[in-house]
């Protein structure tokens, strides 16, 4: 059974609580608890990086099929595309990329005509 989400959400502080919880509730159907922790965490750290740096809505899809767990999130901006920094001790940002290659099995970005899309799969 395929599972799917497609969320729309204003670029806000509520945003990465939204989105964490959709993540959650839709791993619970279909029966993958087991990574709803690193799925939440991944998706709270891409939708927290499109309300920061990007202007307009931002949206969540998700789709669990097979073995396999992968989530997109796009948002409108065009500036280049993020890519991993060095952050140091004292940095209060910079870590989300790094997060995202160490919990996720494959990660990726790309530019899209209306802005970018940043996503993960886990399984």
């Amino acid at each position: 059974m395929t599972q799917r989400l497609n969320l729309d959400l204003a670029s806000s502080s509520r945003a990465p609580r939204q989105a964490r919880q959709a993540i959650i509730e839709l791993l619970a159907t279909s029966g993958r608890t087991d990574l709803a922790a690193d799925a939440a965490l991944l998706v709270s750290e891409l939708v927290t990086n499109a309300v920061m740096h990007a202007d307009g809505p931002i949206s969540v899809s998700a789709a669990y099929l097979d073995a396999t767990f992968r989530v997109e999130v796009h948002d409108a901006d065009h500036a280049p595309l993020p890519s991993l920094r060095r952050p140091s001790p004292s940095d209060k940002t910079g870590r989300g990329l790094h997060l995202v290659g160490l919990l996720a099995d494959r990660w990726a970005l790309r530019p899209t005509p209306d802005g970018k899309t940043i996503w993960f799969e886990i399984t």
